[in-house]
């Protein structure tokens, strides 16, 4: 009697494991794994959100980006930024922060490049500038547009079309049709 109990119960003990097996497969065969929709875009590279990106040179900082994201192009070198907010930092520890929608990055040449507007601000100096697009080359430390340009502050209003600035000597022109507020007379 004892042998036929322990027979029935170890008969029962297997089967209800096997049972519990055969649940537990079916189960995972039939549950719904989560579906990821991704459309690759095959002239992207990488994309990054978030992205801060600087330039050093001499172990200097010479600028600084940062953008809401970033697309590296395979065709090319090119990067495209959105959101973008730059610093450039000249020799005598001037800073000019940019602001803009959108921005390229082309490493080999050394060229940045902004569009949507475009805003420079000069830190000490209280100048804000606003145009549509904006070039920086890295090398020369050149900043350029040919499009209209204001540049206010609380001494002066100037406008005119094309701009070229050098960030280390502090140089800026506007290049056509230049118009002058002047508010304080001492300029």
């Amino acid at each position: 009697m004892n042998r036929k109990l322990r027979a029935s119960l170890s008969a029962f003990i297997v089967l209800s494991i096997m049972g519990l097996a055969v649940l537990v497969f079916i189960h995972y065969k039939t549950r719904e794994l989560p579906q990821e929709d991704f459309v690759e875009d095959e002239k992207v590279e990488v994309s990054i959100d978030r992205i801060h990106y600087s330039g050093t040179k001499d172990g200097r900082v010479e600028w600084e980006l940062d953008a809401r994201s970033a697309s590296r192009s395979r065709e090319g070198d090119l990067t495209l930024f959105e959101d973008v907010k730059a610093t450039f930092y000249a020799k005598d520890g001037s800073s000019y922060t940019l602001t803009a929608r959108e921005g390229t990055l082309r490493e080999l040449s050394g060229e940045i490049g902004v569009s949507g507007d475009v805003v420079i601000e000069s830190g000490e100096d209280g100048y804000v500038l606003r145009t549509a697009t904006l070039k920086y080359v890295i090398n020369e430390k050149e900043v350029s547009t040919p499009d209209r340009v204001t540049v206010t502050s609380d001494r002066l209003d100037l406008e005119g079309t094309g701009f070229l600035g050098h960030i280390d000597t502090g140089e800026f022109r506007l290049l056509q049709n230049v118009k002058a507020v002047f508010r304080d007379s001492r300029i």
